[in-house]
């Protein structure tokens, strides 16, 4: 994938808001070099660094970023431990509900708008030799198969951190909101040991990508549609930024956009030891694609049970056979 645009500086634009949504509609982001003080998302890395520190995930000195010490990278048991603690921040929660990044939604829907719940963080290790970034590959948060049962929806990534082209960062395809729904592959990990093995994502080689060097509060809102993905880390840092979601009050989503991320994910790892496991396999002999709608639909119902797992496959196994 390669990067060949810069992103479109909406700073000096922040208090108009039809050119706001003009643009929003065009590009479909708007980037904020500065968006509100940097502080407050200093503020929030340290405090993320300071757990890190007392989980061994980065040392006990006292350096201003989190640098990598090499070894083996966390444990799933060791990340959720920190990903509890990280999304419980009295500054994690504070900086979703930023009144510049409110203003700024508010201005795009037109009226009032609800913060999610379901608050991401993302820590992304070096890896000098990878070309492509880990974790989640080029999306769209919109994507039916991520379960939130809503169209309209913005999306908030926030630099926690200086990040220039070495650190990575994000990556988005102006313009590819308009494009509708793209058709993504593979299943979406549900843990850092399924993370590296499971390929989700779309094709980004046929989409034409911009980035920029971030600084800690850096803000890039987007909509649901919006193809994006983040880039490789070849530095000696770990990367840190989060995700927030937003959408008008009066809209609806799914139970996912009203509950913590350490949950939601703890609930994607039950489904996906269902859906792994012998029972249903000797009692379904259900199809990998089948398993993909059998996922969406349990993460949709938020049911961690085989009896449901098979029930879904029976009645699209049935719809199959009638279709034939």
């Amino acid at each position: 994938m390669s990067v060949t645009a810069t992103l479109l500086d909406s700073t000096d634009e922040v208090r108009d808001a039809d050119l706001l949504r003009r643009r929003m509609q065009k590009e479909g982001y708007l980037y904020f070099s500065r968006l509100f003080e940097p502080k407050q998302a200093e503020k929030v890395k340290q405090d993320i660094m300071s757990i890190l520190r007392q989980h061994y995930i980065i040392e006990d000195d006292d350096a201003q970023d989190p640098m990598w010490s090499g070894g083996p990278r966390p444990t799933e048991a060791e990340y959720m431990a920190v990903y509890d603690r990280i999304v419980r921040l009295d500054s994690f929660q504070q900086l979703a509900r930023t009144p510049e990044i409110i203003a700024v939604l508010e201005a795009l829907c037109e009226e009032p708008v609800q913060v999610w719940e379901q608050q991401l963080v993302r820590l992304v290790y070096p890896d000098p030799e990878t070309v492509s970034a880990q974790g989640v590959g080029a999306h769209q948060d919109g994507d039916p198969k991520l379960g939130y049962r809503t169209s309209r929806f913005y999306t908030c990534w926030l630099a926690l951190m200086d990040i220039e082209s070495t650190v990575g960062g994000l990556a988005v395809a102006p313009g590819s909101h308009c494009m509708g729904l793209l058709e993504s592959t593979g299943t979406v990990a549900s843990s850092t040991r399924k993370t590296d093995a499971i390929a989700y994502g779309l094709d980004a080689g046929k989409l034409v990508w911009a980035t920029t060097d971030y600084a800690p509060g850096s803000s890039v809102v987007f909509t649901s549609l919006m193809a994006h993905r983040g880039l490789p880390n070849h530095s000696e840092r770990i990367r840190l930024s989060c995700d927030f979601r937003y959408q008008a009050a009066r809209d609806t989503a799914s139970w996912l956009a009203h509950t913590p991320g350490p949950d939601v994910r703890r609930t994607a790892q039950q489904i996906d030891e269902i859906l792994a496991g012998r029972a249903l396999y000797v009692t379904t002999r259900a199809t990998p694609e089948v398993l993909d709608q059998v996922r969406r639909g349990m993460l949709e119902e938020r049911s961690t049970s085989l009896a449901c797992a098979q029930k879904l496959v029976w009645e699209i196994q049935e719809q199959g056979s009638n279709e034939g």
